[in-house]
């Protein structure tokens, strides 16, 4: 669809523009002694620092919409109890596309950014916890 390729574009383009604003950011919040603002400039360092919050997570999606696709298959738990995909084993912190069944989607379903983390004796999927990992449908992709 031509208007979510456009709309994708104009945020790959902003990318540069928004890491350079969060890496000024920084350089300000490491290098500013709040103890010798006034009130108001107090009031704004705190709204940066907001914003920076805000940004970052903004750019970490905006560099999520540009990883290309590595592995796709389904997860199988290994002989060491870990679930793997294609060979490749994932443990706690392993970023993973989990695939989300829905029937009222054109491809039946999308995938869902999310990790893998460990509790009680087994994995899972922090943005699904209540998934079964065995056998679902997955994939890894590049990082940034």
């Amino acid at each position: 669809m031509k208007i979510l390729e456009d709309t994708i574009n104009s945020y790959l383009d902003a990318e540069y523009k928004i890491k350079r604003l969060l890496a000024d950011t920084q350089k300000l919040m490491k290098n500013i002694n709040v103890y010798i603002l006034s009130a108001e400039e107090v009031q704004k360092y705190h709204t940066l620092y907001q914003a920076m919050n805000g940004l970052e997570d903004a750019y970490s999606s905006i560099v999520d919409l540009s990883r290309k696709v590595l592995l796709e298959g389904h997860l199988q738990k290994n002989e060491w109890d870990r679930y793997e995909l294609c060979g490749r084993e994932l443990t706690s912190g392993s970023s993973v596309d989990v695939w989300r069944e829905d029937l009222d989607m054109k491809d039946g379903g999308y995938y869902v950014p999310s990790r893998i983390e460990h509790r009680g004796g087994d994995y899972y999927c922090v943005d699904m916890p209540y998934i079964k990992l065995d056998g679902l449908k997955a994939r890894l992709r590049a990082l940034p």
